[in-house]
């Protein structure tokens, strides 16, 4: 068997879907609609697939992202996407070829970073790639669940029509890119995409959406969808499942909760997309209604140790070198000091004797602030060569609020 690895073609659009979908359990059949901004989103040079003949049996892309980096800075970020392998052609070593090459393909386009949402966490770390974003689940009983204070709001919460989406939904999600890191901005095919994708709900039930805005201008919007649990003779108890809750600043944020806790009919609530320092729990006055489930979002890789180092600013200032050992691709490893502060940083490869060696999943876990290098080298993933390097990194890397990304690609 031969296999072959390259981009799509235009004409091999479609079928590229349907082998992604046929990997994840789906049926791909989409309107002409859908369809022309699924060539839009997902372009045959965002590909990587590998083909037995001229059948496809594997399939990778990766959109050409921006997002904030600590500090405020954009950045780069190759969101990788449509990961799938053939049942045919599972253990043959296919993931491991593609992945190789759309990492080298993306940063050939000056792309300095990666990131993914996994769908078998087991995966990801053999390519270099370390879990920096986590979210939680939330559960809430809306009966026992009050806020305990409603913070004051100056603006207001209204309702959008689907068809007026694309008005508001785009400033809210911009405002929010600016003011949390790990968000990445979405262009306007994605948005089109996005709001077709909330007529077609089917099933899932009509979605409601609900924008927050101060002075005509949107700061922070929610959706969500309803499901109705009558018991004949009973109160009703429905459950809201509120799929996206987008806040730019606090006031956006408790007009929107306090928006959700207190639909009427509905006694349950849920969400699985809040960053893991979401203020919500402190707002409640029983803290007990709330349940709370952490798990994985979004793991980045660095491809470019030296740009991505020096893009972003640290809390304390602060000097290191790093050696950073790359498994998959060894030539993007290597020796890098670092010289930053809360004013900016630069990164530059280096002789010089290292204080920290680590690999890059390591070093990509902490890139964000999502995570302490010390609690790593615990668990025996980080090595400390100079004593009080690892306290030093940790002062450094650390940041005001923990990274999000409730977008999923």
């Amino acid at each position: 068997m031969t296999i072959e690895y390259r981009q799509i073609t235009a004409a091999e659009r479609r079928r590229f879907g349907v082998v992604i979908e046929r990997g994840f359990g789906g049926y791909y059949e989409p309107s002409a609609e859908k369809y022309r901004l699924d060539r839009q989103t997902l372009t045959p040079e965002m590909s990587m697939c590998a083909f037995d003949g001229d059948e496809i049996v594997g399939t990778t892309g990766a959109h050409p992202f921006e997002s904030a980096v600590p500090g405020g800075a954009i950045i780069k970020n190759a969101g990788v996407t449509a990961v799938t392998v053939s049942g045919t052609h599972r253990r043959q070593g296919l993931l491991n070829g593609m992945m190789k090459r759309l990492l080298r393909q993306e940063r050939d386009k000056g792309q300095p970073l990666a990131s993914l949402w996994a769908s078998e966490s087991i995966i990801y770390g053999r390519y270099g790639f370390g879990m920096a974003i986590q979210h939680e689940a939330y559960k809430i009983d809306t009966r026992k669940a009050a806020l305990r204070d409603v913070l004051e709001i100056p603006g207001k919460i209204r309702f959008v029509d689907t068809d007026d989406a694309l008005k508001v939904v785009p400033d809210a999600w911009e405002a929010a890119v600016n003011n949390h890191v790990g968000i990445p901005r979405k262009d306007e095919a994605h948005w089109n995409r996005w709001v077709l994708g909330l007529r077609d709900r089917g099933e899932g039930g009509k979605p409601w959406l609900v924008s927050y805005e101060e002075d005509g201008k949107a700061l922070g919007f929610a959706m969500y969808l309803v499901k109705e649990l009558h018991v004949f003779g009973e109160k009703s108890h429905g459950l809201i499942n509120a799929d996206m809750v987008i806040h730019s600043n606090t006031a956006s944020h408790a007009a929107l909760w306090n928006h959700l806790l207190n639909v009427d009919l509905y006694d349950t609530l849920s969400t699985w997309r809040s960053p893991s320092d979401d203020s919500l729990p402190w707002m409640l006055a029983d803290q007990r209604q709330l349940e709370r489930k952490p798990y994985d979002g979004v793991w980045y890789r660095l491809m470019d140790v030296a740009e991505a180092l020096s893009t972003r600013t640290y809390l304390t200032e602060g000097s290191l070198v790093f050696d950073v050992e790359d498994s998959f691709i060894p030539e993007w490893g290597g020796r890098f000091e670092l010289v930053g502060g809360p004013d900016g940083a630069r990164c530059v490869p280096t002789t010089k004797v290292a204080d920290i060696t680590l690999p890059t999943a390591s070093l990509a876990t902490i890139y964000l602030g999502g995570a302490k290098l010390a609690d790593l080298e615990r668990a025996g993933r980080v090595e400390e060569n100079t004593v009080g390097s690892i306290i030093v990194a940790d002062a450094m890397f650390a940041t005001v609020r923990q990274p999000w990304c409730p977008m999923m690609f």
